[in-house]
């Protein structure tokens, strides 16, 4: 595919060398039929050799010319897109027309000025220099042209291409100024060779150094782009190289790795959170199956079905909040909580006296302590399935009482349940927030929950710019939240 694309850069830029090639040859020819040159100067100097043939070139010959060339780019590209084939074609008759058009011109103003001179001149500087620097300054047009073959320039192509035309555009012009300069002192083949193939190389040096260093350049970005290409789910530990250069690219790649860095852990929390729910799953499904089945394959052996079905039910019961409880931490995360203003004075008020009516509260006193008003930014919902969490896990481990504190500490809304229980052991605070985590002392699968609740709970306040902690207690255990004051939660 390459070489395809590189065809019709070596074909414009060779058909452009021969266009020059045939026309100089040409000249030469012509003049040597005119005949020897005369020895008397007077009429050296009158005497026009190859005037009609240069008229010919400086009118429509470089025309031809340069459709020669165009035809050959469109030809030599066959196969290719054809946009991409038009615009090298295109690209290679207008360059090639540009420069055969400034050679005529030259041959025009020299022909009355060294009539006996100017043929031999362009055959040597055309077969030396003027050839080979159309072709080559061809060619470069063509293959910026053609670029990856894609029918946009890449970058490095339009960088060269802009770096080379501005740098070839602002040395003709320095030449220009220096002609003008200097009115008097007669540059002549010096000016035009310097303007019409000096100036085209310089542009053409300055983008191919332009087009190396760009290369060069986005060579890191090439290997990020590699590493990135090869990375799936099942390679998240594997790193994009960080070049030593401690520029923007440098800091992309930092960027990137800590991208996958994050990317590697959520994927990990993420199958330790299917495996962890599989695994709570298996168990009650099992018992719930085993239950049902022993009681249909065996009737006789029940005695009371009202209470196996509700035994069956209570599971069932279980078994959906555990997935309700699933569903919550998969999905709860996905949206910003709403930015609205939340009453936690209030809503720990009502859940007081909600939970003071529930079977979760029988023989427990309930106390709320709480301001006027306490007013944080959040999701309500949300709010409220942290406080029943943390009500709902103080009653199960209360002996006598619960007691819920709403207050207020400089620019934090501070929620607090304590309970009468056995407490928490300071070494096992911290374990208490991994998910499905029970303490062996005081929850169990019957009549403990499923290790959810304070995970859920921490996770809510986490993401509405919050903290849930558990502190020192005379007795019992003590929970905190610390939520901003009225602030916008976290997204």
């Amino acid at each position: 595919m390459r070489e395809r694309r590189l065809l019709p850069v070596g074909v414009s830029g060779l058909a452009a060398a021969l266009v020059v090639a045939v026309a100089v040859i040409w000249l030469e020819a012509e003049d040597r039929a005119v005949g020897a040159l005369p020895w008397v100067i007077p009429e050296v100097m009158s005497t026009d050799r190859v005037g009609p043939q240069i008229g010919f070139l400086a009118r429509s010959g470089f025309l031809w010319g340069a459709v020669a060339v165009g035809a050959a780019g469109w030809l030599a590209g066959h196969g290719q897109v054809r946009m991409v084939r038009l615009r090298a074609a295109v690209v290679a008759f207008l360059t090639s027309g540009a420069l055969l058009f400034t050679y005529t011109q030259w041959l025009v103003h020299e022909n009355p000025r060294q009539p006996w001179l100017v043929a031999k001149e362009a055959c040597r500087w055309g077969l030396m220099f003027i050839g080979p620097s159309t072709g080559l300054l061809t060619a470069a047009a063509v293959w910026a042209a053609l670029g990856g073959g894609a029918v946009r320039l890449p970058y490095r192509s339009r960088t060269a291409l802009v770096a080379g035309a501005a740098t070839g555009g602002l040395f003709a012009a320095a030449i220009e100024v220096l002609r003008r300069a200097q009115p008097d002192y007669d540059t002549g083949r010096a000016h035009w060779i310097a303007l019409t193939t000096g100036a085209p190389l310089v542009a053409l040096l300055t983008g191919a150094l332009v087009h190396a260093t760009a290369t060069r350049a986005l060579r890191p970005v090439e290997a990020i782009r590699r590493e990135l290409a090869d990375i799936t789910a099942q390679s998240l530990d594997r790193r994009v190289p960080v070049p030593p250069t401690g520029d923007v690219i440098a800091r992309l790649a930092e960027t990137t790795n800590d991208t996958l860095d994050r990317l590697e852990q959520s994927s990990a929390r993420q199958q330790q959170f299917v495996a962890d729910a599989a695994h709570e799953l298996r168990s009650p499904l099992a018992a719930l199956r085993a239950q049902l089945e022993t009681a249909l394959r065996h009737p006789e052996t029940v005695t009371d079905w009202p209470s196996a079905v509700r035994e069956a039910a209570a599971d069932v019961v279980r078994l959906q909040a555990l997935a309700d409880d699933l569903l919550l931490l998969a999905s709860h995360r996905a949206t910003a909580p709403a930015g609205e203003p939340v009453d936690l004075a209030a809503l720990a008020e009502d859940l007081v006296r909600e939970y003071g009516h529930l079977p979760e509260a029988k023989g427990l006193e309930l106390t709320c302590e709480a301001p006027t008003e306490a007013v944080v930014r959040g999701n309500d919902t949300r709010l409220e399935r942290l406080l029943r969490n943390l009500l709902t896990n103080a009653c199960r481990h209360a002996r006598t009482s619960v007691t819920v504190t709403v207050g207020t500490d400089g620019p934090s809304v501070v929620l607090a349940v304590t309970d009468d229980g056995p407490g928490i052991p300071p070494e096992d605070r911290a374990r208490v927030f991994d998910r499905f985590t029970r303490l062996d002392a005081s929850r169990t699968r019957t009549s403990g929950g499923a290790g959810l609740g304070l995970p859920i709970a921490r996770d809510i306040a986490t993401h509405h710019g919050g903290t849930l902690t558990i502190e020192d207690s005379a007795r019992g255990a003590r929970l905190v939240a610390h939520f901003p004051a009225g602030a916008r939660p976290a997204g």
